[in-house]
């Protein structure tokens, strides 16, 4: 069971090894596109009717890992959606992302679909209908230092109910971003209209 500090408490340095490396939810320091907002608190990002996702100020080089969680109940069309580093407010769209995605719909899993991707300007993440449910999540290690940054991911997305076995599907991804840089935040993009649901970063050792 985790220790819950309150205010006054005196940390020991083996408490704040301990947290150092515990999952940690990152608040950003500033998030920008329009209908994102985020909790101050919690680091909560809420998106509604948004195409466009940049958050600032989520890495730093005191955690190796980070693990960005999305949950997007409704989109506006069919979309896929993409992601790219950020430094300084601006994003890295040089042609350095490479990636690998698997994707297996309804019952079609010994034969999934298998798309690569080398040198493009941004890493894609799971596709999604306009009347989907969806979900997933992107691990990140060391974005935020002077290194090469591997990607590794899953995402979900089905109908409600799923009346067929095709209106389900799952992918799976891995990417490398080629350039040895320090990244301190991120944005996602929505390929068409846009998206309304919540994301989450969190951050370990």
């Amino acid at each position: 069971m985790a220790k819950t500090f309150v205010s006054g408490d005196v940390l020991t340095a083996s408490e704040v090894n301990v947290n150092l490396a515990t999952f940690m939810p990152m608040i950003p320091a500033s998030v920008v596109g329009t209908g994102v907002t985020f909790n101050a608190t919690t680091g909560l990002v809420t998106l509604t009717g948004a195409s466009t996702i940049s958050l600032n100020g989520v890495f730093s080089s005191t955690y190796s890992r980070y693990v960005i969680q999305y949950d997007i109940p409704t989109v506006s069309t069919n979309l896929v959606f993409t992601v790219r580093l950020r430094a300084a407010g601006t994003d890295a769209s040089t042609a350095v992302y490479d990636q690998q995605r698997n994707i297996s719909r309804g019952n079609d899993v010994s034969n999934p679909t298998s798309l690569n991707s080398l040198a493009g300007t941004s890493w894609a993440l799971g596709a999604t209908t306009g009347t989907s449910l969806h979900m997933g999540s992107i691990e990140l290690v060391r974005p935020a230092t002077a290194t090469p940054t591997m990607m590794i991911g899953q995402a979900f997305a089905t109908l409600n109910p799923a009346t067929a076995a095709t209106t389900t599907s799952i992918t799976q991804l891995g990417g490398l971003h080629r350039t040895a840089a320090a990244y301190d935040g991120i944005t996602l993009i929505t390929s068409a209209g846009n998206a309304t649901g919540t994301l989450k970063v969190f951050a370990y050792n």
